[in-house]
């Protein structure tokens, strides 16, 4: 009977030891990776991830046509814009009183054709 209560002992303090060892190990392991996570290194290299330069907008139109949009000209009514207002589900600026009006209507960006609403128009504002 003692060989029983031993040999089950034994086998108690080695699964406890292998337990323990690991538990540490891991207990080690996440303290690297907190480490880690909120070193300088770490922050440089995630602030200059997300600050990369947006691509360019598509030259392709909603309707499949391809078109050159002069940068002072509103897409939509042709002219040079007034009331800059930037549609932000695409990134296009447009006159305002034609995006609201194109956006109400349609429900989408008339260049992307991308889903949007009147919530995502910015208005801009241009130094003098």
């Amino acid at each position: 009977k003692e060989g029983k209560i031993g040999g089950f002992l034994g086998k108690a303090a080695a699964f406890t030891a292998v337990s323990v060892s690991s538990a540490l190990s891991v207990g080690v392991f996440f303290l690297q990776f907190l480490e880690w996570w909120y070193s300088e290194e770490n922050q440089t290299t995630a602030r200059a991830v997300s600050t990369l330069p947006a691509p360019p907008p598509p030259a392709v139109k909603y309707d499949g046509t391809t078109q050159r949009i002069h940068p002072s000209v509103c897409p939509v009514c042709g002219r040079v814009r007034t009331n800059d207002t930037a549609l932000s589900t695409s990134g296009y600026v447009f006159c305002y009183p034609c995006i609201y009006n194109f956006v109400q209507k349609h429900q989408r960006c008339p260049i992307t054709g991308y889903p949007s609403a009147v919530d995502h128009l910015i208005k801009l504002y241009l130094p003098d």
